[in-house]
């Protein structure tokens, strides 16, 4: 079993929290073996990423975030389905961003790992109007 529970809303809080704050590749790797299957994919927004897209995302925006603390405000695990919302504000090329996030995810029972992540987000500079992932 992966050392994140996505049985609680503190595991699945712990694995968001961490899928962007890894401080090295090798960090990312052991983040990626620990919470999703080799054959994971992530749909967001309406667009299907594939496990290597997905990994090279991580990478990406690791090195673009600080100050991210996300919050989940509502957690529902029912068999092998997971449903959740968080929001918070991160700092994102040093302007605070708010976002927030709808999942809907496919847990392995075996592993515990994620067989797939189904993400509707929306997000934005912190007093703007503008609203990223709205349409």
């Amino acid at each position: 079993m992966t050392e994140y529970d996505f049985s609680t809303r503190t595991g699945f809080q712990l694995a968001m929290k961490n899928a962007l704050t890894t401080t090295s590749l090798s960090e990312t790797k052991a983040y990626a073996e620990a919470t999703v299957t080799p054959t994971f994919y992530h749909i967001i927004n309406g667009k299907r990423v594939e496990y290597d897209e997905w990994f090279a995302s991580l990478e990406n925006w690791r090195g673009k975030i600080t100050g991210y603390d996300p919050v989940v405000e509502e957690f529902l695990r029912d068999g092998d389905q997971l449903a959740a919302r968080m929001t918070g504000v991160l700092t994102l090329d040093g302007n605070e961003t708010f976002y927030e996030c709808f999942f809907f995810a496919k847990v392995d029972e075996e592993s515990g790992r994620l067989a797939s992540l189904t993400e509707r987000a929306v997000w934005g500079q912190v007093g703007k109007q503008e609203v990223n992932g709205s349409t």
